[in-house]
Order: C-alpha cells, then structure tokens, then sequence
C-alpha cells in the first residue's frame, strides 16, 4: 500500500515521479546558466589598478561561485526530486494566499526602479508601508515609525560603517552633509 500522501493515479512510474521539485530543479539550473553568463558584464571593472598582482580576485568570483552553487543545489535538487513522493501542496492553495504572494511579489518587482528613481530610504518606507497596510497592521504611527526608521538605520549602517553604495535621494544628500546620515 503506498503512503498516504502519494497519490497512486497520476498514470506512469514516470509521470508520477517528475514533481515540482524536478521543475524548480530544472529552473535553478537554467538561472544559474543564465547568471554566469551575464555576470562578467554587469559587474565593473576597476578604473585604477595601483599594483597589478597576479594573486588578487576578480570582482567577479564571489557572485560566479554562488551561481555555480546555486546550479548545484538545482542539479541535485532535480536527481533528488526522483526519490521524493509528495504532494503538490501548491495546487491547494486558495485565492487569498495566491493575491497574498502575487501582491508581494508585485511590489518587490516595483521596489527596485523605485529605490532608483526616488533613493533607498523613501523606496523602502514606502514597501515597508504598503505590505504592513496590506497584510493588516491597522497601527498607522507605528507603521510610519518602522517605515521611516528602519530604512534610515539601514542607510547609515551600509553607507557609513560598511562603505557601500545606496540609491541616494535628496534628502539624503542634505542629511549626510549634516552629518545625520
């Protein structure tokens, strides 16, 4: 007798053991593929080499060996897949979850040109605004407080302690020549 949530009528041996697993599989690999090729042309190249040393990393090994990693996973995530019997649990999911992941999904896509186009900190008080609204947080004040709060600790922390570069806006200019930021 099989197991209980092995579902015994999906037709072949075959059919029945290519799941999601062996697609999300599938897809890491091909994602992987598709970062180490376009990898070398997204990250720049130093403009001033003071000492070439034929030792030194390119700017481009860390971001192509977590590609190379991530292929892994999928290669074994997609062989592994053959052995795993499970439901698709995806197929339950009912309406307000899919508008739940779809309107998050949604406004991570939005984040992005946003932080762009208006800087770091208004884009993610914005989002953070939005999803805490959206998910239910009816506490405005303490919405706006995080909202702004959150954002701006992070700006400091990667700007000023960790030397990285975020999406400035205006506002952010005049209060890091105040030194607040």
């Amino acid at each position: 007798m099989p197991p209980p949530d092995e579902t015994a009528d999906t037709g072949t041996e075959q059919a029945r053991r290519l799941n999601f697993n062996s697609v999300f599989g599938g897809l890491f690999v091909a994602l992987s593929a598709v970062l180490l090729l376009i990898i070398p042309d997204q990250i720049e190249k130093p403009l001033i080499i003071f000492a070439a040393n034929q030792n030194d990393l390119k700017p481009s090994l860390f971001p192509q060996l977590v590609a190379v990693g991530f292929g892994g996973l999928g290669i074994w995530l997609f062989f592994k897949s053959f052995s795993i019997r499970e439901r698709n649990e995806l197929r339950g999911l009912r309406l307000p979850a899919i508008v739940n992941i779809s309107v998050t999904l949604l406004a991570m896509l939005l984040y992005g040109p946003l932080m762009v186009s208006v800087g770091f900190v208004v884009a993610s008080a914005l989002l953070i605004g939005f999803l805490s609204t959206f998910f239910g947080n009816r506490n405005y004040l303490l919405t706006a407080a995080i909202a702004v709060a959150v954002p701006v600790t992070m700006f400091f922390v990667f700007t000023k302690l960790l030397a990285t570069y975020l999406p400035p806006f205006p506002i952010d200019t005049v209060l890091t020549r105040l030194y607040l930021l």
